[in-house]
């Protein structure tokens, strides 16, 4: 009988193969939210959604609701959305600017970097301890080059460990505003669909897909240009490539095939022609050149392992609900300092193929969504094998043809190796590694509840 949360059962020694039951199972996915969610690092925002001191988002975190907030030395801080008196949220609004939170339950009050600084009617009270009654922090937070990071561990490896090869691809992502900061100003979209996160996950570096999830895309784009606009970077024949970046993280780099394939694409975008026209009276045309180049997509899709993506022009971030529920986030960045219709290019760019009513989204949803439906018929394995026996390893990280499944399988390899370490440290210890000390206890004898719950 084999263990419910034992990664061998779902993964074969290579990644290549992974059972079904992998994207189904509720003990599975519960362990994964403590041993995956709960122990490494999980993005949470990015800095120019709260460039002010007061500014404040709500999101989640492994299914915690939490306050992203910056405080007025700059510091940016995580969070839980909970009152420390009866427990209710202490932030309704998804975005604004506050010094304070305060509970309209019984109105308790808190600074917007958690310290508890106001208890109504303190007459009643003869034992309370404010310094020990903030809102819960999350232990670890951490801000690359605006990516904002947090951990609900504290023992977590350092940020730039984690990030790893996918370090050099943020830098690239960001250094597109050559100089000039990107900004999350332009609002964040959500897809739910029907099925496990680990689908998203494996999609976003699948350089195999395209050609045929997405034909009437590229038969579109190709009627309109008059060239084949997939064969020649992402086809049989293309000479981009899937690398893995350590850590699970990995890349489709199609840098050296693109060309001007997405430059192309962009000006197939409503209103594009006439945004050009206006650039070319704003801007000089070797310069305006270079902008549209690296404007609308870079030539690589990126994913840091679990949950976020950097695709075109956009960050994707993957929010699991349950097993089998999934809320993907795309928020497109601009540049700020830019002529508007460089922006403008980039989000008419962006709506064409990523947004709910363009091409690729609703696609691949629907891919997600027959994934979902096969599952319930009697096959058991999904295969990862493609390109298994041509795979190169140069001084850095393995790497292959741009359609093999190497970054797949380098996704579930390390996804079975942090499911390991978490049955270890349980079934050693009896409690998650984090000493309490570490903790405030409340999130402390949380965390250990649901591990616990987890494996039972």
């Amino acid at each position: 009988m084999h263990s419910p949360t034992d990664p061998d059962y779902y993964l074969d020694a290579a990644g290549s193969r992974v059972r079904k039951t992998a994207y189904l199972d509720p003990d599975l996915y519960a362990a994964e939210l403590t041993r995956i969610f709960e122990k490494t690092w999980l993005y949470v925002g990015h800095g120019s959604e709260i460039p002010n001191a007061g500014d404040y988002k709500t999101t989640t975190i492994v299914g915690r609701p939490v306050i992203v907030s910056r405080d007025r030395t700059g510091e940016v801080h995580v969070l839980q959305n909970r009152c420390r008196h009866r427990g209710a949220s202490v932030c309704q609004a998804p975005t604004g600017n506050a010094r304070f939170f305060r509970c309209e339950y019984h109105g308790w009050t808190y600074k917007n970097s958690g310290e508890l600084v106001g208890v109504t009617f303190p007459d009643g009270y003869t034992d309370i301890d404010k310094p020990s009654l903030g809102l819960l922090s999350v232990p670890r937070v951490e801000v690359y080059r605006d990516f904002i990071f947090a951990s609900l561990n504290p023992d977590a490896m350092p940020l730039l460990d984690h990030l790893a090869g996918a370090k050099e691809f943020i830098d690239l992502f960001v250094d597109a505003g050559r100089g000039k900061p990107l900004e999350a100003d332009h609002g964040t979209h959500q897809l739910e669909y029907p099925g496990n996160w680990k689908l998203q996950l494996e999609n976003g570096c699948d350089g195999y897909h395209p050609n045929f999830a997405h034909r009437s895309f590229f038969r579109v784009v190709g009627s309109r240009t008059g060239e084949d606009s997939s064969g020649s970077y992402l086809g049989g024949e293309s000479k981009a490539a899937a690398r893995s970046l350590g850590n699970g993280h990995t890349i489709l780099d199609q840098r050296n095939s693109v060309g001007d394939h997405y430059t192309k694409r962009s000006l197939l975008a409503p209103d594009a022609e006439e945004i050009v026209e206006e650039l070319k009276r704003e801007v000089p045309e070797d310069e305006l050149d270079d902008l549209l180049g690296d404007s609308v997509h870079l030539g690589f899709n990126l994913t840091v392992f679990p949950n976020l993506q950097l695709i075109g022009i956009h960050i994707r971030e993957i929010v699991p609900v349950s097993p089998t529920q999934t809320v993907v986030k795309y928020t497109p960045m601009t540049i700020d300092g830019v002529p508007d219709g460089i922006n403008q290019l980039r989000l008419r760019s962006h709506e064409l193929f990523y947004s709910a009513a363009g091409f690729g989204v609703p696609d691949d949803s629907e891919m997600f969504r027959r994934v979902a439906n096969g599952f319930g018929t009697d096959a058991e394995w999904l295969l990862m094998s493609r390109g298994l026996e041509r795979e190169v390893t140069d001084e850095q990280h393995p790497y292959a043809h741009v359609t093999d499944e190497l970054p797949q399988r380098a996704e579930w390899l390390h996804w079975a190796g942090l499911m390991r370490a978490g049955e270890v440290a349980v079934s050693t210890a009896g409690t998650p590694t984090v000493t309490e000390s570490a903790l405030d206890a409340e999130l402390f004898a949380e965390r250990a509840l649901n591990e616990k719950e987890a494996v039972r």
